[in-house]
């Protein structure tokens, strides 16, 4: 058994109490492993691009020295969305802080929509998967953003790599959560794995319409059904990972088995 928590926030201020909180709450839940959402260290997208680019790194300096010392303060791991500076510009990925040391995975796929351009925005270069994976208390994780998690070959690599959880830490707004949620869903049951989708909260501005993001986290299980989920308000999520449950299911359902013995993985 292994725990796990979900901390759905909005963007943080520079202040250092309010996430402080947070991971003390969780650490003494009995959770060493703790994620946060997309855009809760870094302003959002839309407001990085009306951001000087001194204020933006002096945002990623701050938060990054912050949560590398929660993490030794409570010996506890926090995986987040994280940009760095690169060259003239920035790059987005993931970050893994940890009590003495800090990893940082460069996301592979970019949303380039008109109303959100990321990949114009961000000088990601990687063309090759570079999927963030690590094991954790004997479970095996995979972590896949917000955008990443819509392609195929993502889930693939994950199930190639023996995953036993994959986390989807995200920034969803305009009323999407039902999608979000079959799909999910969908990809838990069929990829045999625990899916523990974490969404932040608060509002943006697309142009002239304000938007909100609506919250509501939630932990799927290998069987697909939602086991445990938060509102549209700040709060935490904390969640138990069962060795036994995945390997059930696994004997169960057989899809792994199967694509085993034909190669596949």
């Amino acid at each position: 058994m292994s725990k796990i928590c979900l901390i759905q926030l909005p963007t943080l201020s520079m202040s250092e109490a309010r996430i402080d909180y947070y991971i003390r709450i969780v650490k003494e839940n009995g959770a060493n492993l703790a994620v946060l959402g997309e855009y809760v260290l870094n302003s959002f997208f839309t407001e990085l691009l009306k951001m000087p680019k001194t204020l933006i790194k002096e945002q990623i300096s701050h938060k990054k020295e912050l949560m590398g010392e929660l993490a030794k303060k409570y010996d506890i791991t926090i995986i987040a969305p994280f940009i760095l500076p690169k060259g003239k510009g920035f790059i987005k990925g993931v970050a893994k802080f940890m009590p003495n040391s800090t990893r940082f995975w460069e996301q592979s796929f970019l949303i380039n929509y008109p109303h959100w351009d990321e990949k114009s925005f961000f000088l990601n270069q990687d063309e090759k998967l570079n999927l963030p994976i690590f094991t954790h208390e004997k479970f095996k994780f995979g972590v896949l953003s917000g955008f990443e998690a819509h392609f195929d070959v993502c889930w693939q690599e994950l199930m190639k790599a023996g995953v036993d959880v994959v986390l989807v830490p995200t920034a969803s707004t305009f009323e999407s959560n039902l999608r979000w949620q079959e799909m999910l869903k969908t990809r838990a049951f069929t990829n045999l794995v625990y899916v523990l989708r974490v969404n932040r909260v608060g509002k943006a501005k697309f142009g002239d319409e304000v938007c909100e993001f609506y919250g509501n986290s939630f932990a799927i299980s290998p069987n697909g059904e939602i086991s445990s989920s938060l509102k549209n308000e700040e709060g935490i999520l904390l969640f138990e990972l069962c060795k036994k449950e995945l390997k059930d299911e696994r004997k169960l359902w057989k899809f792994r088995e199967i694509l085993s013995q034909k190669g596949f993985i």
